[in-house]
């Protein structure tokens, strides 16, 4: 899924450049000085679009829930796992061999984010297959401290880059879990049950 929706917003960002051959490509940036012996995974004087942390957004995560439903008139309870919230850190380094192109290539990475942040399945077919409603790109402002940790993690060279957080991807892989029968509703003071009156 996530390599999907980043395949997607690649295709675009290289439509907006509107380059003879595509300058951004999805790939692990600490490769960017390796040798590659095709061309289609050459990361050379290219701009490197490279996933470098997933994390959960844990104030959207909550318990099971369940839901009702009826079979043959007769509720039922459902339990389902909470969706879980994503936040993808995506880098975009530009591997160029003119440090001026280098820089352009980052404005553009800027301003393609910058004229449209938010993605929704009319920008993004892909979305509505894993049932996600949209995709939102933040600009992420790395501190130098950080953006040494990061280099030296990534044991590469620093090159001109800047750091999107791509959220909120939902991953829904569990099928709804039936809880039996339900037979009574507490409402509090009362309890309601579906079983006859006494007469």
């Amino acid at each position: 899924m996530i390599d999907q929706v980043l395949n997607a917003i690649v295709t675009q960002l290289n439509t907006y450049i509107g380059t003879a051959d595509p300058e951004v490509i999805l790939g692990n940036v600490s490769f960017a000085d390796a040798f590659q012996e095709t061309s289609s995974h050459n990361l050379s004087d290219k701009v490197i679009a490279s996933v470098i942390n997933i994390e959960q957004e844990d104030t959207l995560r909550n318990l099971p829930f369940r839901r009702t439903a009826y079979s043959g008139g007769i509720p039922q309870g459902v339990e389902r796992q909470p969706d879980i919230f994503l936040n993808i850190y995506v880098l975009f380094g530009a591997n160029k061999h003119n440090y001026s192109t280098a820089l352009n290539r980052i404005s553009q990475v800027l301003s393609f984010f910058q004229r449209q942040y938010v993605f929704t399945a009319t920008d993004i077919p892909v979305l509505s297959v894993h049932h996600l409603d949209r995709v939102i790109f933040d600009l992420y402002s790395t501190s130098f401290e950080q953006l040494n940790q990061l280099w030296s993690i990534m044991g590469g060279k620093y090159m001109p880059s800047v750091v999107y957080k791509m959220r909120l991807a939902v991953i829904q892989d569990t099928e709804p879990r039936g809880t039996g029968i339900i037979t009574e509703i507490d409402l509090g003071a009362k309890v309601l049950s579906n079983q006859a009156p006494e007469i």
